[in-house]
């Protein structure tokens, strides 16, 4: 079952897929939980697991955008939860408002993200070709 926070348009942001650590501060948590972020962009973050938050509920995040040594405190809400078998468990989680310092630095990670995928992508898109080929 997941469950989601209504929002008007949930990605306005380019997304990429990403294996990065981040840490969870919340209220009755007696300290800090680390999950497993797959899903990144500039507005927002997928967490793997399940620390039993609620929709709607305020945490703070610390992460390192992927290729940076940046750690971002970043206030976010919890606007999907997902706890089936079928999709796993997870957050989907909003920022709240980030330092322009720490946009600049995470759309620029994005970026080379995505760029070093669109490389792979055309790679391996010419290694079939060449398969085919003979």
């Amino acid at each position: 079952m997941h469950t989601d926070l209504p929002v008007p348009q949930r990605r306005t942001e380019a997304r990429a897929a990403v294996s990065i650590p981040a840490a969870v501060f919340a209220d009755g948590f007696d300290q800090p939980v680390e999950l497993e972020c797959s899903n990144l962009s500039s507005s927002g973050m997928f967490l793997h697991g399940n620390p039993s938050l609620a929709l709607g509920e305020e945490v703070l995040l610390v992460f390192v955008p992927p290729g940076t040594g940046h750690h971002i405190f970043i206030e976010a809400v919890v606007v999907r939860a997902l706890s089936g078998e079928v999709g796993g468990r997870g957050l989907g989680l909003r920022f709240a408002r980030m330092p322009r310092n720490d946009t600049d630095v995470l759309r620029s990670a994005l970026g080379r993200r995505r760029d070093e995928a669109r490389v792979w992508d055309r790679a391996v898109a010419d290694l079939e070709f060449d398969l085919e080929a003979n």
